[in-house]
């Protein structure tokens, strides 16, 4: 293997974790564009790394019927591939979910590869962030709580992925497939290539749709929208009413980089940023609050440096509530 390339199986799984500084990245990418086979490789690698943390994908798999339907050269040769990789990362990946993989391959009795394609799932713990490439290349950014689904292998005429929560698209410009992304309450973004962030957690009564390249277009109960560079469309679920903000989007999509800015943000906002990053829930017993806002960039702090300096700045006092559940995955605070 050429030198240059020489750590690349330990740099495809960070690849996959979305560690890798720029030049690590670019390294990356151009081995994954010099060869079809590193191409393939590398995505199936992805599907691995990300299957740990898709359990209900295993669910869903007959290893050995998958193994009974592989026929032909081409896919034994590349099953050898993915195998030797698979061992090569063994002590960090679970090799039984190797059979996640193996959905890719099933064949019907003609030999040829099934076009139906298999959903992925991915998830974020509360508290945490990650990043993945989708099977046209698109990069995204999944923040704290959040659930994206698609398919393995997108269709011919549309690339259709799912989003519970919050995410960045930097979208794979391709003229010929619109990229739509859905919400659970039925309202979508379209787009051809651009980059986006998309807020859309189910339950809550506003998404929100941030862009920075390209052009979008929202579609709600009214009808579509389209932004333009720079535009924020906030939209009400309750009462289907949409509202367009100027903004150059850094407050919007700074998460992406573990940072929290505040720029006059009201206080309602930034205890729901803050419990977004942290995976806490607030209860409010002192109504004063609500009038306040608060400007400032917070990066490794932790939640007490920086709620110190809210009562620093707005004389908020706050303290920790007991949880009455042993099963509570969230703290409780109480502003008072």
């Amino acid at each position: 293997m050429n030198d240059k390339f020489e750590n690349i199986e330990e740099m495809l799984l960070r690849y996959c974790e979305g560690s890798l500084n720029d030049e690590e990245n670019r390294q990356v990418e151009e081995w994954i564009t010099s060869d079809n086979e590193h191409e393939d490789i590398a995505r199936n690698i992805h599907e691995l790394y990300w299957a740990a943390d898709t359990l209900h994908v295993m669910n869903k798999v007959d290893t050995e019927k998958a193994l009974k339907n592989i026929n032909g050269s081409i896919y034994r040769k590349r099953l050898r591939t993915v195998f030797l990789w698979a061992e090569r990362i063994a002590a960090i990946l679970f090799l039984p979910l190797l059979s996640a993989y193996l959905l890719q391959y099933q064949t019907n009795s003609s030999g040829g590869v099934e076009t139906k394609p298999n959903m992925m799932e991915i998830r974020t713990n509360l508290g945490m962030t990650t990043s993945f490439v989708l099977p046209d290349g698109t990069k995204v950014y999944l923040n704290s709580g959040s659930v994206i689904r698609y398919p393995n292998v997108f269709s011919d005429n549309k690339r259709e992925v799912e989003l519970l929560g919050e995410a960045f698209f930097d979208v794979t410009k391709n003229p010929e497939k619109r990229f739509i992304v859905k919400t659970s309450c039925d309202k979508r973004v379209e787009v051809f290539g651009t980059s986006f962030n998309m807020e859309a957690f189910p339950g809550d009564s506003l998404l929100s749709t941030t862009l920075l390249e390209g052009k979008v277009k929202f579609c709600g109960d009214n009808g579509c929208v389209e932004m333009l560079p720079g535009e924020k469309l906030v939209y009400n679920v309750n009462t289907s009413k949409a509202k367009m903000i100027k903004t150059d989007g850094e407050v919007e999509t700074a998460w992406r980089d573990g940072k929290i800015i505040f720029d006059d943000t009201p206080f309602d906002e930034a205890l729901r940023m803050i419990s977004k990053r942290f995976n806490v829930d607030f209860v409010i017993k002192n109504g004063r609050y609500h009038k306040d806002s608060f400007t400032g960039t917070f990066t490794t702090q932790q939640l007490e440096q920086v709620l110190g300096v809210f009562s620093i700045s707005s004389k908020i006092k706050w303290r920790y509530l007991p949880t009455t559940k042993s099963e509570d995955k969230r703290s409780i605070i109480e502003v008072y």
